[in-house]
């Protein structure tokens, strides 16, 4: 089914039409979305899952369940090179700084380099849903800056075997500085763990969900829709993650890239372990992509 490989990192040129208005004046009409449009949102895609995966994966390991933490229940997946510290928690307040790496050195997670503080502040206690705020201090993903101030919430759905974490991680104009210009990001990203939740010092067959609907505004002004719905999730296995050969990316769903009236399709696939997807540009043939960083 998967035949063709484009690669990511290459350029691509913007295909264009033109058309008359019925008074005889020419106008340009906007341009498809194309792979490279799909590329660029991609990494901040990257960055914002990297981020919503340490802010669950921390809180579980700090506090937990839905009676609080008991000492050694849960794993902690971030790497050595990753350090936590409790600064300026109380009774009632935790703050968690993580520092990635040193000024000369990143620190490789999920197959990503990161670099600089992550800033997690929450109340303590066991009532339902939990709110965090995510801020960032001289904070790089693949030496693209992340910025801005995004808030996470926890709340519990279902009960004793059937009982699983769904968090919500909202963007409010985070900003991603690449070399090409700068990316906003705004709405929400849903993320519904499906599998793994009653095993929790074994992080190998935990599966998460994820749907929402958000938009990713380029450094050209262009402002594209992102749409995953929640009857075809991006469904993450975090064994993916800890291969040899890190592929912390879906292994199933579909996102719906639109801007104005084009649109592109991404199709993550049935269920493997891979860097690919296909992906369709307005209703056309689908064409198999590599995903990169």
């Amino acid at each position: 089914m998967k035949k063709k490989i484009l690669l990511f990192g290459i350029t691509l040129s913007i295909l264009a039409f033109t058309s008359c208005s019925q008074d005889s004046s020419s106008t340009t009409a906007e341009a498809t979305v194309t792979s490279s449009d799909v590329a660029s949102t991609q990494k901040m895609d990257n960055a914002i899952d990297d981020i919503s995966f340490i802010a669950d994966n921390q809180y579980e390991v700090s506090e937990g369940s839905t009676t609080g933490k008991i000492t050694e229940n849960y794993h902690s997946l971030l790497p050595s090179c990753a350090i936590v510290s409790d600064l300026g928690s109380t009774i009632s307040v935790r703050v968690l700084t993580i520092t990635f790496g040193t000024e000369t050195s990143a620190c490789i997670f999920r197959g990503h380099s990161l670099k600089g503080q992550i800033i997690l502040t929450r109340t303590i206690g066991t009532t339902f849903p939990k709110i965090m705020t995510v801020t960032y201090h001289n904070f790089y993903i693949n030496d693209n800056k992340l910025e801005g101030v995004s808030t996470w919430k926890r709340e519990m759905l279902g009960s004793g075997t059937t009982l699983h974490p769904k968090t919500t991680f909202t963007m409010t104009d985070m900003k991603l500085t690449t070399s090409t210009g700068i990316y906003i990001r705004n709405g929400d990203r849903i993320r519904e763990m499906t599998a793994g939740f009653l095993t929790r010092l074994s992080p190998t067959d935990d599966v998460y969900s994820t749907y929402g609907t958000f938009t990713t505004t380029h450094p050209n002004g262009t402002i594209f829709t992102s749409l995953i719905e929640s009857a075809t999730p991006l469904v993450h296995k975090t064994a993916c993650s800890l291969i040899p050969v890190p592929m912390p990316f879906p292994v199933s769903g579909i996102v719906k890239l639109s801007k104005n009236s084009h649109f592109a399709t991404i199709d993550y696939g049935t269920g493997d372990c891979d860097n690919l997807a296909m992906l369709s540009i307005d209703g056309g043939t689908a064409t198999q992509i590599t995903l990169g960083n």
